[in-house]
């Protein structure tokens, strides 16, 4: 019996370490386990966050942004100049435009800037986003450098290209390049003070330069560089008169720049009186628009605009541009956008203080905003990069403002799309738009949209069903028209 006492205890051991093993085994199996779930849950969901966003990006939100047909952009080869080493410019100043990425020059820079150089007066036709921008302050900032030039003055239409024109300015650095803003929608009193430094470059827009010489804080006599950006559109804006007021104040010698993105008649005009004996640079035909973007026009009803613009942002991912011909309906779409569900959007007029327009600028060229509304105030000199898509909400009155909103977008090479809604009201501006770029425009026809007609159908269907069980002798018939007091019928 203690034999047999024995032979049990000894597989009741047995049993017992075989157990223990597997346990170990499940347990090291387990661990390892779990130590691969945690590996590839850090690597790809570092945060709930992450994990969210990958959630929201496989879910689908709409049917249109599944069969998005936006443009994309596309780089297409773009014009290369020559080197600016080649154009004799100072040497602190080549470095500068190395340090900014600035090494070739656009077709506009290269004609123009050895001209400039020579100190001849210039009229230069170009279309926009072509770099005329740099084709005046290189020249000028060399002047600066070398001592030729004491005081230089640029005139532009609006705020907005000021400020650019500023900012395109401090790139480069120099004791000399001294600037001051001159604009309205800005304190008087704070340009006075800033003038009180004597700044040796004035970036100013016509109306608020001609105050400020009333009051005696500003002399040009001895203003040595003057350029006029944007010459078409000043004249358009009717700063003509006080263009040729700031013009008999320019009294001593001085070079003359005169920059536009269209050419017609009244702006040669506008040339010789300001600049004589000037060199015409023409680049590209002046009424084109670049071979980069495709124009589309809807036609549509009016009521059926506002659907079709809803429809366009949810198809498209990138920036939009929308320009209105009033402020009063850009502010009206803003606000039924918004209403619709429609996120990231703001838009700009001529009414918004200059802080908050600068503030909107700036969060849609960064990316913040995707989508921006804008009056014809965005319409020139803004340089906004990889705008895909612009939308005339309105046709423009005058045919030579839409070369200036399609030139927003197709900038820098890239692929851009311009569509414009038509009603048969634009019969005669589609007509001088077309005349204007020689080019006819493919149309596609958007069918109108009637909201909720079915629905109202169903109801109405319902409606006789109800009334016809309540009375069933009696037919179902709509009401007659009531009659007035003296028997005439009241509509």
């Amino acid at each position: 019996m203690s034999f047999l006492n024995k032979l049990k205890s000894i597989f009741e051991k047995k049993e017992k370490i075989n157990k223990n093993s597997e346990n170990t085994k499940k347990n090291k199996v387990k661990k390892s386990f779990q130590k691969k779930d945690k590996q590839t849950s850090n690597k790809d969901f570092k945060n709930k966050k992450d994990f969210n966003k990958k959630k929201r990006k496989d879910r689908p939100r709409n049917k249109t942004n599944e069969q998005s047909t936006g443009p994309q952009p596309k780089q297409v080869p773009s014009y290369k100049g020559k080197a600016f080493s080649e154009l004799n410019l100072d040497p602190r100043l080549l470095k500068q435009l190395n340090d900014n990425d600035f090494q070739f020059t656009t077709e506009v820079q290269e004609k123009s800037i050895p001209h400039s150089l020579s100190g001849k007066n210039i009229f230069c036709s170009s279309a926009t986003g072509s770099g005329k921008t740099l084709s005046f302050l290189l020249p000028m900032i060399h002047k600066f450098y070398n001592g030729e030039i004491s005081q230089a003055l640029v005139i532009c239409p609006t705020r907005e290209i000021a400020i650019q024109i500023q900012k395109n300015l401090r790139l480069f650095k120099g004791p000399e390049l001294t600037s001051e803003l001159v604009i309205g929608g800005t304190n008087m009193d704070r340009q006075k003070k800033a003038l009180k430094k004597y700044p040796k470059i004035l970036i100013a827009t016509p109306g608020r330069l001609l105050d400020m010489l009333k009051t005696g804080y500003i002399w040009l006599q001895y203003t040595n560089y003057v350029v006029l950006d944007e010459a078409d559109r000043m004249l358009d804006m009717g700063f003509e008169e006080d263009l040729i007021k700031i013009h008999s104040e320019l009294s001593g010698s001085h070079q003359t720049l005169l920059f536009s993105a269209t050419l017609f008649p009244r702006i040669k005009k506008m040339a010789e009186r300001y600049a004589q004996n000037y060199e015409e640079i023409i680049i590209g035909k002046p009424t084109n628009v670049a071979n980069t973007v495709e124009h589309v026009i809807y036609e549509t009803s009016y009521k059926n605009k506002i659907f079709e613009l809803k429809k366009l942002i949810k198809e498209n991912d990138g920036k939009i541009i929308i320009f209105f011909n009033t402020i009063r309906e850009t502010i009206s779409i803003t606000n039924q956008l918004e209403k619709m569900g429609i996120r990231n959007i703001r838009c700009i007029h001529s009414k918004i203080n200059q802080k908050s327009r600068e503030r909107i600028i700036h969060n849609f060229r960064s990316g913040k905003l995707k989508v921006l509304l804008a009056s014809d105030v965005a319409a020139r000199g803004i340089d906004i990069p990889n705008v895909e898509l612009v939308i005339n909400y309105d046709i423009p009155n005058n045919s030579e403002e839409y070369i200036h909103r399609v030139g927003r977008t197709g900038r820098a090479g890239l692929q851009g799309q311009a569509i414009s809604f038509y009603t048969p009201k634009d019969k005669q501006r589609l007509y001088a738009i077309e005349k204007l770029i020689k080019n006819k425009i493919k149309k596609k026809l958007v069918q109108k949209k009637h909201r909720s007609s079915k629905k109202n159908n169903e109801q109405q269907t319902t409606q006789r069903s109800k009334g016809s069980e309540k009375h069933p002798s009696r037919p179902y018939r709509s009401r007659s028209p009531r009659k007035g007091k003296k028997g005439v019928v009241e509509q």
